[in-house]
């Protein structure tokens, strides 16, 4: 098919001279947390990425978005909620405390002002007396990370909090997923069966963190059935369980046959 685009900054005749994706297209990951951000991510995306403060916080998210992708005629199991985690794993618990304050250690307040910048288009931090209450930023943060710009803002305002301590709080590991194998999986189980998550994406803090993970939680979680043993499909797409698009110039040309 030609493409035929025009529009306003550029135009393109087409086609596109390589052959279809096996996996019709890639999978479409939003990470929505502003109402406008959640409205598009229901409708359009096959997975979402989030990272929430609590339990509870999951939890809602989760139901929400699953009732929006229903309302815009989506089957609510099509659409994947896959909180971001950093999960601290130790044999015992004093591994566990050891390795949790090695964590910890990593992040120095000038690291943790750069990240919260990120939120808040790259925001400079290192203007404001670090002890001084959260800086009141107006509008900063609406035409970038605007859910967590918001979100930092109103925990600093609830809570009273300071610039330091914000800024500690954003980027240092939550306990959430800090224990012995044991409870790490406990804790992913609970997320999956209670309605906060159908996934996770792992990240680590540590340089063996996801040794720890791949060595000592998952066997629990595949003993539980709750992770599988092997793969059925050969792309992501079929990992997720997730039919391939019919392409919409074929299911044009079809269309035009039956007429």
């Amino acid at each position: 098919h030609t493409l035929g685009h025009q529009g306003e900054f550029f135009k393109v005749k087409g086609p596109l001279n390589i052959q279809r994706s096996p996996q019709g297209q890639p999978l479409i990951f939003q990470a929505g947390v502003s109402e406008d951000g959640r409205d598009f991510a229901a409708q359009n995306a096959d997975a979402i990425f989030v990272n929430p403060e609590s339990y509870a916080d999951a939890r809602a998210y989760y139901h929400d978005l699953k009732r929006r992708a229903a309302g815009h005629g989506r089957e609510p199991d099509q659409l994947f909620i896959l909180p971001g985690i950093r999960p601290i794993i130790g044999r015992d618990e004093a591994e566990v405390e050891r390795r949790y304050q090695q964590a910890v250690e990593l992040v120095s307040v000038e690291d943790a002002l750069v990240a919260l910048g990120r939120p808040f288009n790259d925001y400079d931090f290192t203007q404001h007396d670090l002890d001084a209450p959260f800086p009141d930023l107006g509008t900063l943060g609406d035409n970038s990370h605007k859910g967590t710009a918001d979100q930092l803002k109103q925990l600093a305002r609830e809570e009273g909090l300071s610039l330091r301590e914000i800024a500690l709080r954003f980027s240092r590991p939550r306990r959430d997923f800090t224990g012995t194998p044991e409870q790490v999986a406990d804790a992913l189980q609970a997320w999956f069966e209670g309605g906060a998550a159908d996934g996770f994406i792992i990240n680590s803090l540590l340089p063996d963190g996801l040794k720890y993970f791949t060595e000592l939680v998952v066997p629990l979680l595949q003993a539980r059935n709750l992770v599988r043993s092997e793969y059925t499909g050969s792309t992501l797409r079929d990992s997720f369980g997730l039919s391939v698009p019919t392409n919409r110039y074929s299911r044009i040309r079809s269309q035009t046959a039956c007429a």
